[in-house]
């Protein structure tokens, strides 16, 4: 079982799985703090409770109830530019929780935003909250992160370093003659087994 923590973005957390896996060897849980995100989810197309189950959830409450998803036992977890959109004081306890549903051996797959992204640096005065946090102009929050700051939030929910690697990649738009400076943190960690 795959539990993907950003539903929201249309399904991009879930329906390529789908697709990719047709025979109904894999069951992906997807969860989102909007219920305007699980609701498109659930419009789509591919969307059936026999293959997915989309469902509203705050990952940062302590403590977490994942719908009916028993603790340690899902396989995979992703979590794709979501735990940058968290105030960094309940990010601990959202790696934690996340922790908690994996089971002995399972994965938690980590892309976001690493520190001086072109986002990071295009900010306006006014528009940070805290050291490395930011509020975008639409009211949603963005955090920028080392891949120090993330190893330890891993470690201490007792997760084990596979990768943790800062993707650095220009970008250029030829048409607007731009050049795009991005900076992103590639991690997966795993749940050790409990003789590890």
């Amino acid at each position: 079982a795959v539990v993907s923590t950003q539903s929201g973005h249309y399904g991009r957390g879930i329906f390529p799985i789908i697709e990719h896996c047709p025979d109904d060897s894999i069951y992906v849980y997807g969860c989102d703090f909007s219920s305007t995100a699980i609701d498109i989810v659930r419009s789509h197309d591919l969307y059936d409770e026999k293959r997915c189950h989309a469902f509203i959830c705050d990952i940062t409450s302590d403590p977490l109830a994942l719908s009916s998803i028993p603790k340690n036992s899902l396989d995979i977890i992703t979590a794709i530019f979501v735990i940058s959109a968290i105030n960094p004081d309940k990010m601990a306890q959202t790696i934690k929780n996340l922790a908690e549903y994996l089971k002995p051996g399972g994965t938690i797959l980590f892309r976001d935003y690493g520190r001086y992204d072109l986002a990071q640096l295009r900010f306006k005065s006014g528009r940070c909250l805290s050291e490395n946090f930011y509020a975008r102009g639409d009211g949603t929050k963005v955090y920028f992160f080392t891949p120090q700051e993330l190893d330890k939030l891993m470690s201490d929910a007792g997760l084990k370093k596979v990768q943790n690697l800062v993707d650095r990649r220009l970008q250029v738009n030829r048409g607007k003659k731009l050049k795009m400076y991005r900076v992103w943190i590639q991690c997966k960690y795993r749940k050790p087994h409990s003789d590890s």
